[in-house]
């Protein structure tokens, strides 16, 4: 059961299976040709993005709140370490809004609206993997002020939210099409 393990292992758990979906839509996105047997998995991964990103920007925001309580923000390479990861979020929250209305337009137009989504990915998942990745300054301030007890509270370890996610992640995995690889992390939780 995930609540059985230290809160900070259920968090990359939790975001590792995040990656494994960025990666299978970019492996999607390089895929030629594509069709109309893509759009299930597009919404699959939109439908996971979507409860995943959600989550992560909930989490994030609380993390900063709470390690802007720990350490001295009277530094000024303090302030700049929090600033920049409040400024990745507010970009992820950027692209997620376009991503998920290109989603919802594929989901209401079908084929019309493919190429679209498929824009809004790109840039999307561009965007995540040079943006959203390991920030080491806030990691390793977080790492030096964080107790096991902070990392439960953002990880908000739910078990109903953990049921939706896997139900979530098996319809990506149930609809991806057959030529589009699992990448590299996807391959351990699948056969997890």
């Amino acid at each position: 059961m995930e609540n059985k393990k230290p809160a900070i292992e259920s968090i990359r758990q939790e975001r590792g299976r995040l990656r494994t979906v960025h990666e299978m839509l970019k492996e999607a996105l390089a895929v030629s040709p594509r069709d109309e047997t893509f759009i299930p998995f597009y919404i699959a991964i939109g439908d996971y993005m979507e409860a995943s990103m959600g989550r992560l920007h909930i989490q994030d925001i609380n993390m900063l709140e709470r390690l802007a309580s720990k350490i001295d923000m009277n530094d000024p390479e303090n302030e700049e370490i929090i600033a920049e990861v409040y400024r990745r979020l507010d970009g992820n929250q950027e692209h997620l809004k376009r991503y998920s209305a290109c989603k919802q337009a594929l989901e209401s137009e079908g084929a019309a609206a493919v190429t679209d989504y498929e824009d809004a990915s790109l840039a999307y998942v561009d965007y995540i993997h040079n943006r959203m990745g390991h920030h080491a300054p806030s990691t390793d301030l977080a790492r030096k002020a964080f107790t096991e007890e902070d990392w439960v509270a953002f990880a908000n370890i739910d078990e109903a939210y953990f049921a939706k996610e896997r139900a979530l992640y098996d319809s990506v995995l149930q609809t991806r099409p057959e030529g589009v690889p699992l990448g590299q992390a996807a391959e351990q939780y699948v056969a997890d």
